[in-house]
């Protein structure tokens, strides 16, 4: 199976196309705007690329795929409405492999597509996901065969590559990360999809990445943060330093950047784990493992902590019992519903490009700053890809609400099917065709169970409200919304059942 972009205005001839691309066994993305086609290819990861040269905006992407390093060895088919020797050659030029006049037969296409895959070959290329095949395996395995190419691997809504020779990583790169310590983020990945392209070398930055060592130090990072987890403050939570003097560290702690973070929080107080790791001075999991130990040796401390059991002041007091009463409110109607509230689940899908909308809704949630379940539940989605917290009904009659956050990928349909049959409700915010592809194997899979679980699809665009309506159209248990939820309240009050 080839991951296959088709750009075609015709929207009629579009679907044919792509119901023949589905059939004989592609994954298909169909898009209509071929000003957008790099910026898919590269979020695809496509294989290949079918597009309509009839667009003056696709010629202009197709030459500017061949300018780049990651896609100019990409197979392209151009479809054209002419068959003028001019025209041919025209696209030929700006970057074409092959090319097809209209009429033409739909098996002729895919001969020619296949040819175009296989010409690249196994030898070429190797992909798959991260979930089934873990990075450092993948390159085990350059390097027993000596691959020279590049490695590319996207997680969640970040990508990166390491550039090899004969087998042996040379250079590395991880959003704005050069050398070992994007090497280091990049071995930290667990889930999302890789690709080698042994026709397409990075350009090397020759500095030694020996993955043996690196694997051993990740190994580290990783254990070292989970003793900590429960000191990890929140991501969005403001900090401050509780003193200036640098700290003192023992020679197993001394790589990590301390001395950096606490003059930076020093410099800037209110300064959130979310900006620290965002600035990419190092891999995401080495600057959380440098806060959780500040923290743990009194250095620094989230911004008017308070303890738990009570807040400070009047507002925080009343931030709280909005929150409490939100989930009151889903319970009991929850319950007036005939579901069972003793431990109510409702599962969150989001694809990976929504997520920062979402966590930005948690932390914007009434009482978050104190509220220890909806911190954890952003720090778990940010380390695993998914999460989980209960709330107790404390305004209300009993009952516990469990909410679990899952990335709508495909690596984690196995694991969406297994939480379904026990949900009281589901909610899939979708922001792309391929995050609708994925929910409507989540459809038919809620409607296939016999429980009383009802969903909710949320549009999170413009370009797949259609699409949103069309899924929830099928089924008498979907309902769906044209617009995202401004408010984690908003996003209960879309979890009610109907």
């Amino acid at each position: 199976m080839a991951k296959i972009l088709l750009v075609e205005t015709d929207s009629v001839f579009a679907a044919l196309l792509e119901d023949r691309l589905r059939v004989a066994g592609h994954e298909v993305r169909l898009l209509e705007d071929g000003s957008r086609t790099q910026e898919a290819v590269q979020a695809q990861h496509s294989d290949l690329l079918v597009v309509d040269t009839g667009a003056e905006p696709a010629v202009d992407a197709l030459q500017a795929l061949r300018s780049q390093p990651d896609t100019r060895t990409l197979p392209v088919l151009a479809l054209s409405d002419r068959n003028e020797p001019a025209e041919r050659v025209a696209a030929l030029r700006a970057g074409a492999d092959d090319y097809l006049a209209r009429p033409f037969d739909l098996e002729e296409l895919l001969i020619r597509g296949e040819r175009l895959l296989g010409g690249r070959g196994a030898e070429q290329m190797l992909q798959g996901d991260l979930a089934t095949h873990p990075l450092w395996a993948v390159l085990q395995y350059l390097q027993q065969v000596r691959k020279t190419g590049s490695l590319r691997v996207r997680s969640g809504n970040t990508s990166g590559v390491v550039g090899l020779r004969d087998g042996e990583p040379v250079a590395a790169r991880w959003q704005a990360l050069l050398g070992r310590e994007a090497f280091l983020a990049l071995l930290c990945a667990e889930d999302g999809s890789f690709r080698f392209d042994g026709s397409a070398p990075l350009a090397a930055q020759d500095e030694r990445l020996p993955v043996n060592e690196l694997l051993m130090h990740t190994a580290w990072l990783k254990d070292e943060m989970e003793k900590r987890r429960h000191l990890l403050p929140g991501s969005g939570e403001p900090l401050q330093t509780l003193t200036d003097f640098p700290p003192r560290v023992g020679e197993e702690f001394g790589h990590l950047p301390l001395q950096r973070i606490l003059s930076r929080i020093h410099q800037q107080p209110g300064v959130r784990l979310f900006d620290l790791v965002a600035e990419a001075a190092e891999a995401p999991l080495t600057t959380r493992l440098a806060v959780a130990w500040l923290v743990e040796h009194g250095l620094v401390a989230t911004r008017d902590k308070v303890p738990e059991s009570a807040p400070q002041n009047t507002m925080e007091i009343s931030s709280a019992l909005v929150f409490d009463v939100a989930v009151a409110t889903l319970l009991d109607a929850a319950r007036k519903a005939g579901l069972d509230t003793s431990a109510l689940p409702y599962l969150l899908l989001v694809e990976p490009t929504v997520w920062p909308a979402l966590r930005k809704l948690l932390e914007e949630a009434p009482g978050f700053r104190t509220n220890e379940g909806l911190r954890r539940l952003i720090e778990q989605v940010e380390l695993r890809r998914a999460g989980s917290a209960t709330f107790s009904n404390t305004a209300g009659p009993g009952g516990k609400l469990s909410l679990n956050v899952q990335m709508l990928t495909k690596a984690a349909q196995a694991q969406i099917a297994a939480i379904l049959p026990g949900c009281a409700g589901v909610l899939a915010w979708i922001d792309s065709a391929e995050g609708a592809g994925a929910a409507e194997g989540v459809v038919q899979k809620l409607d296939a169970t016999g429980g009383r679980g009802s969903g909710m699809l949320v549009a999170g665009t413009a370009a797949v409200q259609k699409e949103v309506e069309r899924l929830a159209g099928r089924s008498r248990r979907w309902r769906s919304s044209p617009q995202a939820p401004k408010s984690l309240l908003g996003l209960f009050r879309l979890l009610q059942p109907h």
